[in-house]
């Protein structure tokens, strides 16, 4: 009908169509309304955005390395190596990853100390294909010093990268701005930008370039497009599409190497035969480079790497093998001689050096691979007579040595040759240096590595004391003589008996049976611990015994001497032998126990031959396997008598299973429950003599505060043992058992052949002394019933017990090593 108005969508429509003009013409108003200089601030903006992420990955890739690496199975590779750049995927080499975006593997041609140049790999390091401000995909070169596939060593943070940072400041020739070798960048990314007069940016025939387009040789990309344009300086290198070149030597006597030299700051132009960082006007003024860099420094990698937990668990794991092996030696009448720098002459009072190379920590312990890149940071010192006194976390120590990690570098220390590395004042401090140098005791420092966040210097020096006595401290029974002792640690070996041929209840008073050994020192139980060790139950002429042991982790508090338990099945964890102190709760105690005392009647458990509650696995009592024998996470049972559970005394039904049982108690702050079923409880049999156990124990504390009542604060305690016998067939599990720096949950890859352990139970906090005016001393709380309460389990000591009955026995553990969690 004439005159009809449109109908909506019609309207609409129309509508949609003004408003995309509109939106069209601004768009176009603004575009032609930018100026030139408003362009190019765009394209800068861009690029300096994909750079910087791009750097950040970078960052990211040497903070996951050795994890990554270990994943892989490559369990000896330290921390500081970057990938290689994308190389094309006509020379990668990279079985893993054959697209574009993938860093080369040992790609042909290469070799030590070669830095390589190619496109960032974008892929490997999880990142979309970064484009700069002229729509280009970025470029990348890494240092020879630290490319992952051809690894120099040592690799620290003071590992020299082989590149140099030169600039054009109006001479003839392109200046170094670096003020120190340590600032050399130990990679760069670039920036290439439109392309110069004779670079061909076509694209490649045989490589995939689906994403970035283009080709792979660098001399397109990078500048100058004139090799000699600028003296020399090229932002490529030599061999198979100006990609490598070897860029030093690894010779410590011709340490600084010269670098190759690159131009990162933009445009340079040629003027009257000098070159210029900015633009230039005339017939002779010619631009010659315009590729825009980002440097990546050693410094910068250790800084994020010194941030990792992972890192910190490593060096102090170092640092706790080292300080245990030296001690024992001293304890074994061995000593140890520190190794000798040149140039250096330690003096009167004391011995000193470098740490001397020893198997105890070298490179095939854990963590694998470290002694060799960081013992030139490891110092020793040992005193010719006496003792020093160290002050160590602010605490003053008597300390027959000390060991001083060195740590990173200060602002006016350098490590880059063998002059430099030969001076003590390049890598001690204040008064360890002056100690070191001349006569003097005063050492002193923090025990621990942490970040530089938490108040430490990145340069500050960590400090161990080496004291007198062996690793483990014996506790023995009172009334055995010296060579009928149950307890025996040799420090020059590193090995632990419990039990002895002979020494039964036929011939001595069983309550005499018992003998346990403790770790000398305490620690902060912090995020927790790792431990492995290895054991095995001797034949002892015909017989593997019938008792068992324990390893435990007592409350360092509650234990201010060290403690030994009873005999016979009390394992030496449980029950009061009337010579040493017992073991107080709170504990946790990791069981491996031979036979069953099953049931328990009350009346009989002070007695040796105490009833446990063990549970049946052989035929003979209605199980399936062929031996009553079990390994269980047992803590302390009850903490005062108990008529529902027939405990008359608390001391003697610490290794009980099921106790307290449920219903026993009502209270809210009850002890936790020893596990007498599965996970926590399980069979294994110990009764194969001579047969080789492995030991993984992982112990993770949560802290759970009651700000109402805080009393009720407690710290959930999860715990996993994996126990596997000796085998080819477990060998690369045995090895994941072995690495205590890192998490079963990290290193396990398939499901686990052997025996595995859980619980998780609450250790409620500990009454101590009475409020005074509503306050506690440091590190305690005042309850709502004015009783201060400080953490159970707090500080550890960790240990062995053991104990013997009517049959002989011979328990030989090694290998006992401890990683703690910051």
């Amino acid at each position: 009908m004439a005159g009809r108005r449109p109908d909506s969508s019609q309207r609409g429509a129309a509508l949609l169509i003004l408003m995309i003009l509109l939106v069209t013409a601004a768009m176009t108003y603004v575009v032609s309304s930018l100026t030139p200089a408003d362009v190019e601030a765009k394209r800068a903006r861009q690029t300096n955005l994909a750079l910087r992420q791009a750097r950040e990955a970078l960052l990211g890739y040497a903070l996951r390395y050795r994890d990554d690496q270990i994943a892989d199975g490559n369990l000896d590779r330290v921390y500081g190596y970057l990938p290689l750049p994308d190389l094309g995927s006509s020379r990668n080499n990279n079985t893993s990853c054959t697209e574009e975006g993938c860093d080369a593997a040992n790609f042909s041609g290469n070799a030590l100390y070669s830095t390589v140049v190619g496109r960032l790999p974008w892929r490997t390091l999880g990142l979309p294909p970064l484009r700069d401000g002229a729509n280009e995909c970025l470029w990348y070169a890494v240092s020879g010093s630290h490319q992952r596939q051809q690894r120099v060593s040592p690799m620290n943070a003071d590992t020299l990268g082989h590149l140099d940072i030169v600039v054009a400041d109006g001479t003839s020739a392109l200046s170094s701005v670096l003020a120190s070798a340590h600032d050399r960048p130990v990679a760069v990314i670039f920036s290439a930008g439109p392309p110069l007069t004779g670079q061909d940016r076509g694209t490649s025939a045989g490589d995939d370039v689906t994403q970035c387009g283009g080709n792979y040789d660098a001399a397109n990309y990078l500048d100058p497009s004139t090799a000699t344009a600028l003296g020399g300086v090229t932002n490529y290198l030599a061999g198979t599409n100006n990609a490598s070149a070897v860029t030093g030597d690894g010779d410590a006597a011709n340490d600084p190497d010269s670098a190759k030299s690159l131009h990162l700051q933009g445009k340079v132009f040629q003027s009257g035969g000098n070159l210029l960082p900015t633009a230039c006007t005339g017939s002779d003024c010619t631009l010659l480079a315009n590729d825009t860099g980002l440097p990546v420094t050693g410094d910068m990698l250790f800084e994020m790497i010194r941030n990792s937990s992972s890192f910190r668990v490593d060096i102090n794991s170092m640092l706790d093998r080292m300080t245990g092996c030296l001690r024992d030696k001293v304890a074994a009448g061995s000593g140890f001689v520190p190794k000798a720098i040149t140039d250096y002459s330690p003096p009167a009072d004391k011995s000193a050096g470098r740490v001397p190379d020893d198997t105890c920590y070298d490179d095939s312990t854990h963590p694998l691979g470290y002694y060799s890149h960081y013992s030139d940071l490891f110092f020793v010192a040992k005193a010719a007579a006496g003792d020093f006194t160290a002050t160590i976390d602010g605490a003053a120590q008597s300390c027959p040595g000390v060991l001083v990690f060195a740590n990173q570098r200060g602002a006016t220390q350098s490590r880059y040759s063998a002059s430099t590395r030969n001076s003590l004042a390049n890598y001690l401090e204040s008064s360890n240096l002056s100690s070191f140098r001349l006569t003097g005791t005063d050492f002193s420092g923090d025990s621990l590595l942490d970040r530089v966040s938490n108040g430490q210097t990145k340069e500050q020096d960590i400090v161990r004391c080496i004291p007198s006595g062996a690793t483990l401290t014996e506790v023995e029974s009172a009334d055995l003589t010296a060579a009928e002792q149950l307890v025996d640690y040799d420090p020059a070996t590193g090995t632990l008996t419990l039990g002895k041929e002979g020494i039964t209840s036929y011939f001595y008073d069983v309550d005499d049976l018992y003998g346990c050994a403790w770790m000398a020192e305490t620690r902060s139980i912090g995020s927790g611990f790792r431990s492995y060790f290895q054991f095995t139950f001797d034949t002892v002429g015909t017989n593997v015994g019938y008792t068992g042991f324990f390893y435990a982790a007592i409350d360092a508090e509650s234990n201010v001497s060290l403690p030994c338990g009873m005999a016979g099945s009390h394992l030496g964890y449980s029950g009061d032998n009337d010579s040493t102190a017992p073991l107080a709760y709170p504990k946790l105690g990791i069981e491996f126990d031979q036979s069953r005392n099953s049931g328990f009647t009350g009346d009989s458990e002070t007695s040796t031959n105490a009833r446990r509650n063990d549970p049946c696995y052989a035929s003979s009592c209605g199980g399936s396997n062929e031996y009553n024998t079990h390994a269980a996470i047992v803590y302390w049972g009850h903490e005062s008598a108990n008529a529902t559970d027939l405990v008359d005394e608390p001391d003697y039904d610490d290794n009980v299973h099921g106790f307290p049982s449920t219903g026993s108690l009502a209270a809210t702050r009850q002890p936790p429950k020893n596990p007498n079923a599965s996970p926590g409880i399980e069979y294994i049999n110990l009764r194969t003599g001579g047969q080789l156990h492995h030991v993984r124990v992982e112990v993770t504390p949560t802290r759970v505060t009651d700000a109402a009542t805080p009393e009720n604060s407690y710290t959930s305690l999860q715990t996993k043992v994996w126990i596997i016998p000796d085998g080819v067939t477990a060998t690369n599990q045995i090895a994941a058992m072995e690495n205590t720096t890192r998490p079963m949950s990290q290193l396990l890859t398939t499901t686990f052949q052997g025996t595995l352990l859980s619980d998780t139970a609450k250790i409620y906090d500990v009454a101590g002394a009475a409020c005074v005016s509503g306050t506690c001393a440091s590190g305690q709380t005042c309850g709502t019933d004015n009783v201060c309460y400080r953490q159970g389990l707090g500080k550890v000591r960790l240990g062995f017990t053991g104990s013997q009955r009517t049959n002989d026995q011979k328990v030989t553990i090694t290998d006992i090593f401890t990683s703690w969690i910051p």
